[in-house]
């Protein structure tokens, strides 16, 4: 991460899981948050500076606000205040995720009310999301 700091002109850092356990369950990683909460406060960290800009994209999974997408926006509002976030909405299900029992609870795409309710937890902690451009 030391090496890409004076390289990187936008961060575009994905924060999609808020807790190890639905990292290492669903995507297979070992230590998800450790590793992705220091290169994000890293990279936000350089972009306050004023050497890049910043931008964290988070996934809304359906059935994962309060292990998932409450405590990334809590983080991001705590850790990277005046990092804007993109909501995204476009889950879609494939492969294994709508075969498998183990994956039952993301089996399905993301409804519009959960969306909305990470949405309003956003505004709620003073996210930035609504306008994600440079």
């Amino acid at each position: 991460m030391s090496l890409l700091l004076d390289v990187i002109d936008l961060w575009l850092p994905d924060f999609k899981y808020g807790s190890d356990e639905c990292a290492e369950r669903l995507s297979k990683v070992k230590n998800y948050l450790n590793v992705v909460e220091g290169n994000i406060k890293a990279a936000y960290l350089n972009a306050v500076e004023g050497f890049s800009s910043i931008i964290i994209r988070h996934l809304v999974l359906p059935n994962h606000y309060e292990c998932c997408s409450k405590p990334v926006l809590e983080w991001i509002a705590n850790e990277a205040p005046k990092a804007p976030v993109n909501i995204m909405a476009q889950y879609k299900p494939y492969y294994l995720v709508t075969s498998d029992s183990r994956y039952s609870d993301v089996s399905r795409r993301v409804y519009r009310e959960e969306v909305n309710k990470v949405r309003e937890l956003a505004d709620k902690l003073g996210v930035e999301w609504r306008s994600v451009t440079y």
